[in-house]
């Protein structure tokens, strides 16, 4: 029994001193042992990981974008910090460098996240994806990975699941965290993790509501998710995922004191697009279902990720006709999409490692209107190959270099929803374009330690990488159901990061990315400027309409930096410092080159603190700023018709406040009981967010978890 304990409390001691983890002190009668506690963020010179459960914030982190909207490389452009997703019908609520969501991947256990965004940009909704379900996100900056679509321009976001293991007992683990917020915001999560032998299984379920800060901006969501599983021989697995969700989100309306409906009680509101009188809001339900296998055998570790997902988007409100009479304009959208892919690593040795695999994407679409509709039809398919080494030179310098192969076929919709008539004379009424294309990719690594004393733990990296992205998106080759894909061609060019990683001094880690893009055939939308759009005081020759409605720009280039910066000042003391620079520019000068590329801030900064007050008290401290810029706001106000704003926004800083306390360790059959008391917007600063909206101003919350 002495041997056993003694082993016992060796292997914690080891465990304390592992790289990357803090250490927690505990007295068991007279034998102090050490817990490790994990790292929230680490950095490589390839990728940034965020360990789910261990990230902190001041603030709730109900929803995967909670958790990554920190990081620099990131810009949170989401309607309201109480809505989670996003309610607008143009864009999704994270960009990466600069890009929507058509020009960097979102990704789950490596496969990408994609639907062809209905009448719209919306190709990522984050309220679909609950923190619970996730271990760590990975972040690659810029396109220098082969195992990812083109279209990982900016970069990717892969949001890992949990990785089946065996359990030592029947008991489940049970999760549970509950919180609430000014504005009657409410949240639930809980999560049950368990298993039989080399079966095991999870389930969640996950409620988020809340008032809202403006008029007409409630939101009640339920998310439910389970999987089943086995694990294999070799410590591989077979799982079977299902999620689904059922939200309800108001849209903000207009609250305006020259109108007679305004109402006092909430603040001003001029850049809607709707009316109290319209009631708009946007409802939806989606599930999906995923099958992962991952197994190791003599010739490789195979992973298989195979999904169908499909969401259902319903837009109600109301709108008045010419003859100001009242009727019911809402419309519903379908998606659904599926897809798999299948890749083998071989560990020829140490120093050789490739990777080979394949990868399907279809998307389809369906809409339903109130004058019209379109049929269930595959709107895009992507298939790909792709091939990836990794090879240690000579100790310390590393290179990936790999190569990609995607051809894309995409089915464009050349009807008139008002006349019934083609918009493109000659055409059919589904035009096909296939667009194909090679990306040869490469990232090179070397670690300078070996090469003075004051260099050690240093490395410099750099990833030079062919930029091909062909429109797969709804919001560019069939924006507001004009055929625009029909002229347009594939964007190319060439990507560029040179990286500096640097222990500085003690964990004190900084990380220096410098990129630079220069992108041939950029897309963009041009209806302001278009010469080619046929009206009656305006006759086009017949098959050239809408030749100029979206356009390809000649170049454009891009510059940016991202600075990284993060470690312990003292003992209870750390800290982060994020710093995003970025600049666009048109080389062609076509006007909606300057349109296109002024929708974002040039400078944004990230920083926090986290102070151990008392051994079990944590004070937490966050900051961000974000310089002055003008964005480009549309919505569809009613069937066909669309209102465009172009907004400035002013610069603004924002300090969030958190005090977090362990409660108890045990007590009874509860564990690791942790409250935490926040503030949001500490100094109430008035500022707007990236819809013009007032942002939310200074709001209270609670949070408690506990585990069974």
């Amino acid at each position: 029994m002495k041997s056993k304990i003694g082993i016992t409390i060796l292997l914690l001691l080891l465990a304390s001193v592992v790289q990357g983890e803090e250490a927690a002190t505990y007295k068991i009668g007279d034998v102090v042992v050490t817990e490790k506690k994990k790292e929230e963020v680490t950095f490589s010179p390839e990728k940034i990981t965020i360990d789910v459960d261990a990230y902190q914030t001041a603030g709730s982190s109900n929803f995967i974008e909670d958790i990554i909207k920190d990081q620099p490389i990131l810009d949170y452009r989401g309607a309201s910090d109480l809505i989670p997703g996003g309610v607008t019908t143009r864009d999704n609520t994270l960009w990466m460098r600069g890009f929507t969501s058509y020009r960097f991947v979102t990704a789950i256990d490596g496969s990408n996240i994609q639907k062809t965004g209905g009448r719209n940009s919306y190709i990522v909704d984050y309220s679909l994806l609950p923190s619970f379900l996730f271990e760590k996100v990975e972040i690659l900056p810029g396109s220098h990975s082969a195992l990812y679509p083109g279209k990982s321009i900016g970069g990717v976001v892969n949001m890992v699941t949990r990785t089946p293991e065996r359990y030592d007992t029947l008991k489940p683990i049970v999760k549970t965290s509950t919180g609430y917020k000014s504005y009657g915001t409410y949240s639930l999560t809980t999560s049950v993790q368990g298993g039989v032998e080399d079966f095991i299984y999870d389930a969640g379920y996950q409620k988020y509501a809340t008032d809202g800060y403006l008029r007409n901006s409630a939101v009640d969501m339920e998310s439910v998710f389970g999987r089943v599983g086995y694990i294999l021989p070799s410590d591989g697995y077979i799982t079977f995922t299902f999620t689904n969700t059922n939200a309800n989100r108001e849209i903000p309306v207009k609250n305006d004191p020259s109108l007679g409906d305004y109402d006092n009680g909430y603040p001003e509101v001029t850049t809607s697009s709707f009316y109290q009188w319209q009631n708009p809001e946007f409802d939806e339900t989606a599930a999906s279902y995923r099958l992962n296998y991952n197994q190791k055998t003599p010739i490789g570790l195979w992973d298989l990720n195979m999904y169908y997902s499909e969401e259902n988007r319903e837009r109600e409100y109301f709108a008045r006709n010419a003859s100001a009479i009242v009727y019911d304009a809402s419309w519903e959208a379908k998606w659904h999409q599926q897809g798999g892919k299948i890749q083998d690593t071989i560990e020829f040795s140490d120093s050789h490692v490739s990777t080979f695999g394949a990868e399907l994407e279809q998307c389809f679409d369906r809409f339903d209107g109130p004058s019209y509709s379109t049929p269930d039809k595959k709107r895009t398919e992507v298939l790909s190959g792709f091939a990836q080494h990794r090879w240690t030179i000579i100790p310390g310098l590393t290179l990936t270099a790999g190569l990609r192969y995607e051809h894309v076929d995409a089915w464009i919709d050349n009807l008139s929803v008002s006349t019934g008539d083609l918009l493109i004379t000659g055409e059919s009424r589904w035009i096909e374009r296939s667009w194909n294309g090679w990306l040869p990719k490469s990232f090179l690594t070397y670690e300078l330690d070996s090469l003075a004393p004051g260099l050690r733990d240093t490395a410099v990296s750099m990833g030079i990488s062919r930029i091909w992205r062909a429109p797969l998106n709804f919001g560019e080759f069939n924006p507001r159901q004009i055929p625009t894909g029909a002229w347009l061609e594939a964007e190319h060019g060439l990507g560029y990061d040179l990286i500096l990683s640097r222990r500085v001094v003690n964990d004190i880690q900084l990380k220096v990315d410098y990129s630079y893009y220069e992108i041939n055939d950029y897309i963009a939308w041009n209806w302001d400027y278009a010469e080619y759009t046929p009206s009656s005081s305006n006759p086009v020759t017949p098959g050239l309409e809408y030749k100029d409605y979206c356009i390809n720009l000649d170049k454009v280039i891009r510059h940016g930096i991202e600075v990284q910066l993060s470690g312990h000042i003292m003992d209870d003391l750390s800290f982060y410092l994020g710093y995003a620079y970025q600049t666009f520019d048109s080389k062609g000068g076509e006007p909606a080159g300057e349109a296109e590329l002024d929708d974002f801030a040039k400078n944004r900064v990230n920083a926090g603190l986290r102070y151990q007050l008392f051994k079990n008290t944590q004070l937490l401290l966050d900051y961000k700023y974000q310089d002055e810029q003008v964005v480009n706001k549309g919505e569809e106000v009613t069937p066909g018709v669309w209102e465009f704003n172009k907004i400035a926004i002013d610069a603004y800083h924002i300090f969030d406040l958190a005090c977090e306390q362990n409660l108890f360790k045990n007590w009874g059959m509860f564990k690791d009981g942790v409250i935490k008391f926040y503030i949001s917007n500490l100094f109430d600063n008035d500022y707007e967010n990236l819809s013009g909206y007032p942002a939310t101003d200074r709001t209270y919350g609670v949070t408690l978890s506990f585990n069974l």
